[in-house]
């Protein structure tokens, strides 16, 4: 994100950062970048650690509040209407394609991949703690930026696009602001920037000017081997220092002018190709308006709640009654992509790159997603399918995942179940509880009824673990189905004050640290469990909340369901690992068998025969071959 090299300069120069205890003020903070940035030391290859995460949210608003700071947090919605960062954003879903490899095969995390379900539960939390904060529809940082001039006070990010805006309380890089300091002391150390400061050691710049750096440095708009003619004395490097060089290269050609069209006009003489020059100036024009900053459009949210009353012509599709939930936070973005690009980009998982992407098993799911978002549309005359004829009602949605290590995108036709075929976006809302229930059923396959020993929390979770163990390809086994009801048991009864007693080993698990690369077929597994919840949360949202929802933040653990997975594949059993606490004990059971109940009879063979064929695998402490499937009776799984 940002401004090429930027960041580094900045902080390099120590008179561009000015020490200061902030205290007692608004902040607006950038929750793309704080929720990725909180996350930053916790678990990647197991598939996230979201209850580390939840507990690192709550330290860090806690923290805030003992310094008297209003939080108000701002998050990017669904992708720019108008395409301009589209090949900006296929590179870098490039990169985490190769990330994720070489994670899986044992590299340290470089930070680009998060886990699949961190935003959700980032929101989740937020929503919990009641800290404000807003998805807006499409992209934050302008909004972000708006807000925190109209009300006078900083923005708090790492995003080097904010260097560039001129705020007038400045900005908090995230990387100086020391907020594990401020519940002891009532205020937080950190560093603020200002951009006077930036412009005064280059003959007190006019501020109006420095966008015309972010151009020429190249941003996520502009790509810089477009200005590399434009900049020959310095030459062109990616190379940290050379791009400082160049940066500061730019600014003190850029003093010499004493507005943005006088610097921009010197910049188009110096080409000779009029096909260059056009090119030029209109990207130059594009980023110029990009840090223009104008009365925010999310101010009356926070005051009344009211969703943003200014939206572009492309987003009117989007119904009325989505618009507050959507700045809420409790429709997806994702569905604005859908709906507005008929284009979704999906997420990279740690998962095995040898096998197909984990997101083909809920590709069902959001077929019916994309059937109920547009019912009624017509396929966008610049994303058509490369099929021979459209049947008239037909839509596609453009889905970019991986084929083996490389991205590419496949169309997904937009289909509804029969219970769903009179169901239409507009309405939605207003549709029976029944309907909107059957809908989320039928997409899942779920014929038969969840035990009523159950709590309706857990339907939701059970469904889509029953849709998980069908479908998925190669099958779990019985020791991956139990690791992840054990992880269902620690995030249920590890906040209670009864209840608790039992999961001190499975705490161990969750906390220990492990070397090397993560197990492929368990990682392979979890990740289209992951992918399954991931969806199904979006559709049961959009089918407004047909089942209820267990907090995500509770529900999965990476390194504690990997570590009981192989625990339990070593000849440990559930009970062993609950340390006989009579409340997990009966919790585990009691989900274990709502969700051998709901599968169909073929299923559990498949089940059955899957952890019998692994039985080799498993050994018990003395040596001896662990029989999984002896298992089966003694927990009375089968009739």
């Amino acid at each position: 994100m940002g401004v090429r090299g930027l960041m580094t300069y900045v902080e390099g120069n120590h008179e561009f950062l000015k020490d200061c205890n902030f205290e007692r003020s608004k902040l607006i903070i950038d929750g793309d970048n704080l929720c990725f940035t909180l996350y930053r030391d916790f678990d990647i290859k197991h598939g996230g650690d979201y209850y580390a995460l939840e507990i690192q949210i709550e330290k860090f608003f806690h923290a805030l509040r003992s310094c008297n700071i209003e939080p108000y947090v701002i998050l990017d919605g669904g992708s720019d209407h108008t395409d301009k960062k589209l090949e900006t954003l296929k590179q870098r879903a490039q990169d985490r394609i190769k990330d994720g490899r070489d994670i899986s095969l044992g590299a340290r995390p470089s930070g680009s991949i998060k886990p699949i379900l961190l935003r959700s539960v980032f929101n989740e939390v937020l929503t919990r703690l009641q800290v404000p904060f807003m998805q807006c529809m499409e992209e934050a940082d302008w909004e972000t930026a708006a807000l925190a001039n109209e009300w006078n006070c900083p923005v708090l990010s790492h995003d080097s696009d904010f260097f560039i805006f001129p705020l007038k309380a400045g900005f908090l890089p995230f990387s100086h602001f020391q907020w594990q300091r401020g519940a002891s002391q009532k205020s937080i150390p950190a560093k603020k920037f200002l951009i006077s400061n930036f412009c005064k050691p280059f003959s007190n710049m006019k501020v109006e000017l420095v966008p015309v750096l972010a151009a020429i440095a190249g941003n996520d708009y502009i790509d810089p081997d477009m200005m590399r003619v434009s900049f020959r004395w310095e030459g062109f490097s990616r190379n940290a220092r050379a791009r400082g060089a160049r940066i500061d290269g730019i600014l003190r050609w850029l003093s010499r002018f004493q507005s943005p069209t006088d610097a921009i006009n010197a910049l188009l003489n110096s080409l000779q190709d009029q096909r260059a020059i056009d090119t030029v100036e209109a990207a130059l024009d594009l980023c110029l308006r990009e840090y223009q900053l104008s009365k925010s459009n999310i101010a009356q949210f926070f005051q009344s709640g009211l969703a943003p009353s200014k939206l572009p012509q492309e987003l009117e599709i989007i119904p009325t009654w989505m618009r507050v939930p959507m700045s809420d936070g409790r429709l997806s973005d994702m569905f604005i992509d859908a709906l507005v690009l008929q284009r979704v980009r999906l997420t990279s998982q740690i998962e095995n790159f040898d096998l197909p992407s984990s997101h083909g098993i809920s590709r069902p799911i959001r077929q019916v997603m994309y059937g109920l978002l547009l019912a009624g549309q017509k396929q966008r005359a610049d994303r058509r399918p490369p099929v021979a004829r459209l049947t008239p009602g037909d839509c596609y949605v453009e889905e970019y995942d991986r084929e083996g290590l490389t991205l590419t995108s496949v169309w997904v036709k937009a289909a509804c179940p029969v219970s769903g075929k009179n169901l239409r976006l507009e309405t939605l809302d207003q549709a029976p509880k029944e309907t909107r229930l059957q809908v989320l059923r039928d997409a899942l396959g779920m014929t038969k009824p969840i035990p009523n020993s159950i709590a309706a929390k857990f339907h939701l979770a059970v469904y889509i673990t029953c849709y998980w163990l069908s479908r998925a390809d190669p099958q779990p086994r019985m020791e991956h189905l139990w690791a992840l009801l054990l992880g269902f048991v620690f995030g249920e009864l590890s906040g209670r004050d009864k209840g608790k007693e039992g999961l001190d080993q499975l705490n161990t698990l969750r906390t220990s640290c492990t070397a090397g690369r993560p197990d492929p077929e368990a990682a392979h597994a979890y990740s289209q469990w992951q992918s399954c919840l991931y969806i199904t949360y979006k559709l049961n949202r959009l089918l407004c909340l047909a089942l209820p929802e267990p907090e995500k933040a509770r529900l999965y653990s990476g390194p504690l369901v990997h570590q009981a997975a192989l625990k339990l594949r070593r000849g440990m059993t559930p009970e062993s690992l609950l340390s006989a606490g009579p409340v997990p004990l009966q919790l585990f059971r009691d989900l274990q068998d709502a969700v051998l109940d709901c599968l169909e009879p073929d299923v559990r063979d498949r089940l059955q025969k899957a952890s019998r064929q692994n039985s080799q695998r498993g050994r018990t402490s003395d040596g001896s071959v662990d029989d999984l499937a002896s298992r089966f009776q003694h927990f009375d799984v089968y009739e």
